[in-house]
């Protein structure tokens, strides 16, 4: 395991926690961590939805906010309590497969982007929406949660460019694909958040009381399905390691590159 980053603050503000990922980011660099790539494509997201607010894009800009700082702090909380256990409590167990993963050279960039991208996404995502908008009050926030999406869907294009400059056989992958590519990967996205969508109606469903045991069991899940993300099937393990042999294995060039686009995401309109 790396030196461990320094421990992450509460956020109030989405200027905040911005902040505290482009501190991951500067931390992924120096340990030459793959930690950093999620973290790169966070940011990018982050400040997406921070310009979309600014453009007044939400129902409920301050919502937004108050939902996007509950949203980073489960990703934040899971950082503290791996790298500094005893001090915070343990991280879910998905995003310890994601946060293990990260210390493996066989997986490619994007195997380390998706095993972020499921533990934040299908088991923290939900929990958050719920919990800005819990019980019978969950409808309320549901256009914005939608809205959502088109920010994630203005954001594939830069990222895929910067991982073809990367990854050269992902690249002749996504030319067969051509445009069929964008529409597979907004498609995925979609999916993980029309789940989080089912989990976060079924915590406002249930009393808080039986919310711990129905967390567990999705944590559970979603650790599965984030272990085969890194260990897939043969038929895929055989493409992942074709991609990885002619990928970038500079971890800090591949993080600057990610990194230098994140601070410009794409426009967003109405």
């Amino acid at each position: 395991m790396p030196v461990a980053p320094p421990v992450i603050p509460p956020v109030a503000t989405i200027d905040q926690v911005v902040d505290a990922i482009q501190g991951i980011i500067a931390w992924s660099i120096a340990n030459e961590s793959r930690l950093g790539y999620f973290a790169a494509l966070y940011k990018r997201i982050t400040i997406a939805i921070r310009t979309a607010i600014a453009q007044g894009l939400f129902q409920d800009g301050p919502r937004m906010e108050l939902f996007d700082v509950t949203f980073a702090s489960r990703y934040f909380a899971a950082l503290n309590g791996y790298f500094h256990p005893g001090a915070f409590p343990q991280p879910s167990h998905c995003w310890r497969v994601a946060f293990d993963g990260a210390t493996h050279p066989e997986p490619i960039i994007v195997q380390h982007m998706l095993a972020g991208v499921n533990a934040h996404i299908d088991l923290d995502l939900g929990i958050a929406v719920e919990q800005v908008a819990p019980g019978p009050k969950l409808p309320s926030i549901e256009t914005d949660f939608n809205t959502v999406n088109k920010v994630l869907a203005a954001q594939v294009n830069g990222v895929v460019d910067e991982i073809d400059d990367l990854s050269p056989v992902l690249s002749d992958i996504y030319d067969v694909l051509m445009k069929n590519e964008i529409d597979l990967i907004d498609d995925a996205l979609l999916i993980f958040r029309d789940g989080a969508w089912r989990f976060a109606e079924l915590l406002a469903a249930e009393p808080a009381f039986a919310h711990p045991p129905t967390i567990m069991i999705k944590d559970l899940e979603v650790a599965k399905f984030g272990t085969l993300i890194f260990y897939p099937p043969p038929l895929l393990a055989t493409i992942t390691a074709v991609i990885a042999s002619k990928e970038s294995r500079d971890i800090v060039h591949n993080i600057e590159v990610l990194d230098a686009i994140a601070a410009t995401p794409a426009a967003m309109t109405s």
